[in-house]
């Protein structure tokens, strides 16, 4: 099974992961470092897919914020890590289905904070005096604005000068700053998770293996199974972005998204078995027309030795006699004249 190894691209790596089953032996005897490489790659590019995506998706409500902080928001301003603002806000827009609440006052009750949050269908931010909280379907976050100032090193604003500040980056600026934050966070993610998913495949792989009779140790095991993951982590991608964008959700899409690398991993092993098979095959084949050659080899020699033993010449006979009536010498006596 083993086979000269030449260097295959990138992408052309992903075409046969994804079309070629019959070419994953070639994977087998490469270095570990390749498919390592691979791995790292296909997550990097991915992530980078999805958050390209989500920034796009978030500048149209970043340029739609702007407008409304220009144009409606009320005076608002930060200092010694306090937000102010002139007046409470309850926004809505229908468009990104996003909620924006900002209620300053001093001494805000729990159930006045806990009514905020109830009043956040999908998407939304609340403004406190010392947080802010944004929360995404379940998942909430809170963000103290000590631990902004510290990381940010910023200290006083308002809201002209936010509008300043905004002018100053650009959009551009911002909507590159946003990519990079996305692409270093989900890549950290998505590294720990597939690879998790790689070591599961990975044994799946190895005792698939053992049970089709195929010899195949864990380290090229470890090989094809990062192949095998390939059009799951594609779809894994599509899924997340039409989960971002439109809010489809299924609960089977991880045991789909198993089950596609099982099945590529079985078909396969199951293709290396069958060229295996041929192989051996044709091995038996060569074998038996050596024999057959050998065999008619040795009868043509046999045959020649025989020939040659019938052709000799018979021995002639030293004590062989000539009859003298039959030969009768000239001018000697016969007998006849006493």
């Amino acid at each position: 099974m083993k086979k000269e190894n030449k260097k295959i691209g990138f992408f052309t790596r992903i075409k046969i992961a994804v079309t070629k089953l019959e070419d994953y032996g070639m994977f087998l005897e490469e270095k570990t470092s390749v498919a390592v490489k691979y791995f790292f790659l296909i997550v990097l590019i991915l992530t980078m897919i999805i958050a390209i995506v989500q920034t796009f998706h978030i500048m149209k409500m970043v340029k739609k914020g702007y407008a409304y902080i220009q144009n409606e928001i009320p005076d608002f301003s930060y200092e010694k890590d306090r937000l102010q603002f002139s007046q409470n806000v309850n926004a809505y827009d229908q468009e990104f289905d996003f909620y924006m609440i900002a209620d300053t006052t001093e001494n805000i009750t729990q159930e006045k904070i806990k009514q905020y949050k109830e009043n956040i269908k999908s998407n939304g931010i609340i403004f406190l005096k010392d947080k802010a909280i944004y929360q995404t379907g379940a998942q909430e976050v809170e963000y103290p604005y000590q631990d902004f100032a510290n990381q940010y090193g910023v200290q006083t604003f308002d809201k002209n000068g936010l509008i300043e500040q905004i002018e100053n980056i650009g959009l551009v600026g911002i909507a590159v700053t946003l990519c990079f934050i996305f692409v270093i966070s989900f890549y950290m993610v998505q590294v720990i998770s597939v690879f998790m998913d790689w070591l599961i495949i990975t044994i799946f792989a190895y005792i698939s293996a053992r049970i089709c009779r195929i010899y195949m140790n864990f380290k090229q095991a470890f090989h094809i199974s990062i192949y095998a993951l390939t059009l799951s982590l594609i779809l894994s991608m599509a899924y997340q972005i039409a989960n971002y964008l439109t809010g489809f959700y299924t609960e089977y899409f991880r045991l789909v998204y198993l089950l596609i690398s099982y099945v590529y991993v079985v078909a396969a092993i199951l293709m290396m078995k069958s060229d295996l098979l041929k192989q051996q095959a044709e091995v038996g084949r060569i074998v038996d027309v050596q024999k057959k050659n050998q065999e008619q080899t040795k009868d043509s020699d046999e045959t020649q030795e025989e020939k040659k033993e019938n052709k000799k010449p018979e021995p002639k006979d030293k004590n062989k006699q000539k009859n003298p009536e039959e030969n009768p010498m000239d001018g000697e006596p016969d007998g006849s004249e006493i």
